[in-house]
């Protein structure tokens, strides 16, 4: 007879840690399970290298609306609470840039800057600032421009940014987790899920480690498993609505010219960054990108022909043949993924519209960055999913499951997604949540 856990998380990025954190210290749960495929947390989309480090929003998301960008906001601002509190002390999780952010080359542009700002930006970055000046510009990142052309007209909303080492981020919430001696908290790395069968008021998971047989048991399930959520959620029957439509992001980088981080312009409703120039963690490079094409692969570099073929649908080539926006987007991406002259046209088309004066040689590929990102594309809607979304959409009675994607603004919202977990999570569970306690260090929490 193999033990029961209260909560059973499947996936150890920034998400599944930060649900399993506020479990084990904002609420009386007896015993959680950590399941990872690979050999310690926050080492695929949570790992550094493979996404931009930025906490989102910081302003210069200009495909938010004012709407998401205030609740996004919220949820991001738990991780600077986090990193000054009594939990974050001894990481290095948190670090403040230079300079922030968006940046507009022409009259269009500035004008849409300037209709952004006033409409979407200011409203809740009220210390953000419009700025045309090239000499003021120039104070917070000279490279901008210099080397560009006399009459060309730039603008740029000047914000505040941080970046943030989710992967790091992932494992102090690990780390965290542990320390309750008084409840059962077992984690299992190199422990591959296979297969989730519903049994009765519990939850078999069967993997690939030989402990209890292979297999284990919960009460209450969170799936938090990056670009794999939508299939294990599929297993037991929810987001059939859904595909998953995954992208890879690429990098360039040149030597460090760039102080912080400088956005270009995201259009309104795309879930796909538009080419930033970042200041990489160290501080050794400039970071270029991402690029956002269309992959058979659903993590870096790993090639999955079942899981392509579960995945195929219609739906994902008429998504993307039948909006234009998305359509341009990914004929332009592919092209800079076109060996010999991709990278010639990304240095022409995206570097050199942030940094005017980067000589050709400078900008280098990046195959150490990068990674891959999942999208849920609603098959009867066309709608593509902007950030993150759980499924089930609506409390279904008796189905106690969290299945979570976070592909933009992804970990940046990893303690909100956590804690509506923890909040479904109590409810089914009749589970005591130490409100008092966790407003002392996140603040109030939206109802």
């Amino acid at each position: 007879m193999r033990d029961v856990y209260d909560v059973a998380i499947i996936g150890m990025g920034a998400v599944g840690t930060a649900t399993g954190f506020l479990l084990t210290e904002f609420t009386n749960v007896q015993s959680v399970l950590f399941l990872e495929k690979e050999n310690s947390a926050g080492q695929i989309a949570s790992d550094r290298r493979t996404n931009s480090q930025t906490r989102h929003p910081f302003g210069g998301e200009l495909n938010y609306t004012p709407a998401v960008m205030k609740a996004i906001k919220r949820y991001s601002d738990m991780i600077p609470s986090y990193a000054n509190s009594e939990y974050g002390l001894g990481y290095d999780i948190l670090r403040r840039t230079k300079s922030g952010m968006v940046l507009a080359v022409g009259k269009n542009e500035k004008d849409y800057l300037t209709r952004k700002f006033h409409d979407t930006v200011k409203p809740v970055f009220p210390n953000a600032e419009l700025m045309e000046d090239k000499e003021e510009i120039a104070k917070l990142e000279p490279y901008v421009v210099k080397g560009r052309e006399k009459g060309e007209e730039i603008g740029i909303i000047k914000l505040h940014a941080d970046i943030v080492d989710f992967g790091a981020l992932a494992r102090s919430f690990e780390d965290n987790a542990r320390k309750h001696q008084d409840k059962k908290i077992d984690v299992k790395f190199n422990t591959r899920v296979k297969r989730i069968q519903e049994i009765s008021d519990e939850y078999d998971l069967h993997t690939d480690n030989t402990d209890n047989g292979g297999s284990f048991s919960a009460r209450y399930l969170v799936v938090s498993a990056g670009s794999y959520t939508l299939s294990f959620a599929k297993q037991l029957g929810l987001g059939g609505d859904f595909v998953a439509f995954p992208v890879a992001g690429k990098f360039y980088t040149s030597p460090s010219v760039i102080n912080g981080k400088v956005y270009t312009f995201q259009e309104e409703g795309v879930p796909f960054a538009a080419t930033h120039a970042d200041r990489e963690w160290d501080g050794a490079v400039t970071r270029y990108g991402p690029t956002a094409t269309p992959t058979l692969m659903f993590e870096k570099n790993r090639l999955d022909i079942r899981e392509f073929i579960d995945n195929l649908d219609p739906v994902l080539l008429d998504t993307v043949i039948s909006k234009k926006a998305i359509r341009n987007i990914m004929i332009k991406n592919i092209a800079y993924s076109v060996p010999g002259v991709g990278r010639h046209l990304f240095w022409k088309y995206e570097a050199r519209k942030i940094v005017p004066s980067i000589p050709y040689a400078d900008l280098k590929p990046a195959p150490e960055f990068g990674g891959v990102r999942t999208v849920g594309i609603n098959k009867r809607t066309r709608e593509l999913k902007l950030g993150e979304f759980t499924l089930p959409e609506a409390p279904k009675d008796g189905m106690n499951i969290c299945a979570n994607m976070a592909p933009s603004p992804g970990a940046s919202g990893c303690l909100g997604i956590a804690y509506k977990n923890v909040v479904k999570i109590t409810r089914a569970l009749g589970l005591d949540f130490y409100d008092e306690k966790l407003t002392k260090v996140f603040g109030t929490m939206p109802s």
